[in-house]
């Protein structure tokens, strides 16, 4: 999948609330940072909140980092639904263990931080096919997509289809997307984790 690779870090208010969104959990609000754009020496920050159950960027600020005026022309040069979804995706905290086993061959995936597994934990959950693990990991791609704005069938196509792997066909996707919302796997729940 290509994504926009991008230097950023994301700080939190200090009044913020940790928020668990269905597969991630975060802190909201805060301002998310992008170094370099959209050009060396400049930089864009969202103010990123909880809008209608969706992550979004509620304010954007370009900014020089060395002390040049910012233009109309860089102003037009921030992408930014790709850019702000490109960083907010690694600074959100996926937590899911899961447990693919046929005839006793038994994979184990844990994910710490990112939700992106490596080539080959995505090569065995395809070959496996719609098994629970493949389904859990297929039911939080999804709904994380649905989080953030982006066409969620798309993402998990795109998801699967790691750094070096052909993305997942748009017909096995929608079947696995079928059946894991049919297990009740797909569910839109948000919570407060401080309540």
């Amino acid at each position: 999948m290509s994504e926009l690779e991008v230097e950023s870090s994301y700080t939190p208010d200090a009044e913020a609330l940790r928020w668990v969104l269905g597969p991630v959990v975060i802190d909201l609000p805060g301002t998310l940072a992008v170094v370099h754009v959209p050009t060396e020496g400049q930089s864009v920050s969202f103010r990123v909140e909880l809008v209608e159950n969706m992550l979004r960027p509620t304010a954007i600020t370009v900014s020089s980092l060395i002390g040049e005026e910012i233009t109309s022309t860089d102003l037009r040069a921030v992408n930014v639904k790709n850019l702000w979804r490109s960083a907010i995706v690694k600074h959100l905290e996926y937590h899911r263990e899961f447990f693919a086993s046929e005839n006793n061959d038994e994979i184990h995936v844990t994910v710490g931080n990112s939700i992106r597994l490596p080539d080959e934990e995505l090569e065995n959950l395809r070959l496996r096919g719609p098994e629970r693990a493949t389904l859990g990991y297929v039911a939080d791609i999804y709904s994380l997509g649905r989080l953030i704005g982006l066409a969620p069938a798309l993402y998990v196509q795109q998801i699967f289809a790691g750094e070096n792997l052909d993305p997942l066909p748009r017909t096995t996707a929608t079947k696995w997307i079928k059946k894991a919302r049919d297990l009740g796997m797909i569910e839109g729940w948000i919570y407060n984790g401080n309540d």
